[in-house]
């Protein structure tokens, strides 16, 4: 089993939650906010959101340090860098963690508050990690679809080039100087500038 997970809460019910996390079997939720709390959903609070998961038969983690996205261990230029990042210590004794989960024959997912995958640092810092170190990562969205990663990443470099005064380049597929790999590297910096956690701001959503 390397199959990986990742959900959004938003803004929905805990029973709307575990509607969602049952359409792939989840029996273990990560939560991957650094603050486990908000004053817009505190139904997804940590202690009430553990409890009711548990009374579920779904176990609860909370990965803060190990996979949050406010963290200070990776700032570059004022602002958290996803590659940095996920070469931190804490974040691969949490990259360790999960493989020993999915051994264990846990059906782990990630979860944070975006509902848009492509929103969260859960898709573009953790799970580009998990993809690009062999394991399936899987997306439950909002619509009750579960989408791959690489769908995913194929919509986040379509809307990046089809946007005006786009910043990330078409492959160059006459010479070959600029590569696909290239673009997709690009996108997810791009992604990273947008979305990335810079300390000092205030956010609407707790990460």
């Amino acid at each position: 089993m390397n199959t990986i997970f990742t959900v959004g809460h938003s803004n929905g019910t805990v029973e709307e939650l575990r509607t969602l996390l049952a359409l792939a079997g989840i029996d273990c939720v990560v939560d991957v906010r650094s603050v486990p709390a908000s004053a817009y959903t505190p139904q997804f609070n940590k202690e009430y959101l553990k409890r009711y998961l548990s009374n579920n038969g779904i176990f609860y983690l909370h990965f803060g340090e190990e996979f949050g996205a406010r963290r200070t261990d990776s700032i570059v230029d004022g602002q958290v860098n996803f590659e940095k990042a996920v070469t931190t210590p804490a974040f691969l004794k949490g990259v360790e963690r999960i493989k020993h989960g999915l051994e264990q024959g846990y059906y782990i997912a990630l979860m944070c508050s975006e509902a848009d995958p492509l929103a969260c640092h859960r898709f573009s810092m953790i799970s580009r990690y998990f993809h690009d170190h062999g394991f399936e990562v899987k997306h439950i969205l909002h619509t009750k679809e579960i989408v791959s990663h690489d769908e995913l990443e194929r919509k986040m470099i379509s809307e990046m080039l089809s946007k005006r005064n786009s910043k990330l380049p078409e492959v160059d597929t006459m010479f070959g100087t600029y590569s696909a790999e290239d673009q997709r590297r690009d996108a997810y910096r791009l992604k990273n500038a947008a979305i990335g956690y810079k300390p000092g701001e205030e956010y609407e959503n707790e990460v």
